[in-house]
This record gives structure tokens, C-alpha cells and sequence, in this order.
């Protein structure tokens, strides 16, 4: 009889998590959330060789309004909205996995030119950012050729800028 109970009750606990699950993956996201998720990636791009500079911090507001259209009025509070996302995020695999949620495989690749325009802001690559480039590429569930890719298209809209 324990067992039989015991049963029923991990089988509506499950039912119960299933249905909030899938509650949950219904509701649509706001752009300004769209819009935060991929600020937060660009300042972990950003941070991971140590140097989280006033340039990158420029330049991730820029490819904000720029490239994502967001207000310039709105472009502070977005950022800072962001920079509270990722103090709050223990690691990159849960943001990935809320763009891969909320965004299509052609925004994922433009997301993915953003981070390397941001990676090749200072000029140059270390081995930690190498590292975190590659690891996002897998977890997006993306090639290294579309990440070749989307590098290439960041170096040359940075030349195009100088």
C-alpha cells in the first residue's frame, strides 16, 4: 500500500512540474528582456580576459543601440539591467540556454558576431576567451565554421569602423 502511494504521488508530482514547465516555455519574453539577455552575454564576453574596460563597456552600449535598436534613453538601464544578470548568474550555460530559448538559429548567429565584435574589441584574443568562444559555439548547438563565420563578419565591421 506504501508503495502504491508513494507511486501516485511522484507520478502528480511529476504531472505538476510538467505542466508548470510547460507553462513556463509558453510566455514570451519582452525585447527589452531579448535585449538584456544579449547585453549580459556581450559583458561576459567582455570580462573573460580580466579586463572589463571602459572601451568594451562603450562598445557593448553602442552595439546596443546600433545594432539592436534600443532607445538611447534606454540603453543605461538596459545595461545595468545586464550587469545585475550576470552578478546574479553563477555560470554562462543558464544564459545560453535562455537565448537558445527565446531566439531563432539566425539571431543566435548574429548574437554570435556581436560577442566576437566585443572579444575583438582590444585587438586581440587570449587563450580564455578562445576557450569560452568555443564553449559558447557548442552550447548554442552551432559549427566553429559559423563561428568562423561570425568572426570574420565582426573583424571586418570593426576595420569598416576605424
Amino acid at each position: 500500500m506504501v508503495f502504491f502511494l508513494l507511486n501516485i504521488y511522484i507520478y502528480t508530482s511529476m504531472l505538476n512540474f510538467l505542466n508548470k514547465f510547460k507553462e513556463a516555455e509558453t510566455t514570451e519574453v519582452s525585447q527589452d528582456e531579448r535585449n538584456i539577455l544579449i547585453a549580459a552575454i556581450l559583458i561576459e564576453c567582455a570580462k573573460e580576459d580580466g579586463d572589463f574596460s571602459d572601451v568594451e563597456i562603450e562598445k557593448i552600449k553602442k552595439l546596443l543601440e546600433n545594432k539592436l535598436g534600443v532607445n538611447s534613453e534606454k540603453v543605461s538601464s538596459v545595461f545595468d539591467q545586464a550587469i545585475e544578470l550576470c552578478q546574479d548568474s553563477v555560470e554562462i550555460y543558464s544564459l545560453t540556454k535562455d537565448i537558445r530559448d527565446n531566439f531563432s538559429h539566425e539571431e543566435i548567429l548574429d548574437i554570435l558576431e556581436l560577442m566576437w565584435t566585443i572579444m575583438l574589441a582590444d585587438g586581440k584574443i587570449d587563450d580564455f576567451e578562445d576557450a569560452m568562444m568555443r564553449k559558447i559555439v557548442g552550447l548554442f548547438h552551432l559549427t566553429g565554421k559559423d563561428s568562423s563565420e561570425a568572426r570574420h563578419k565582426a573583424s571586418i565591421n570593426i576595420n569598416n569602423q576605424s
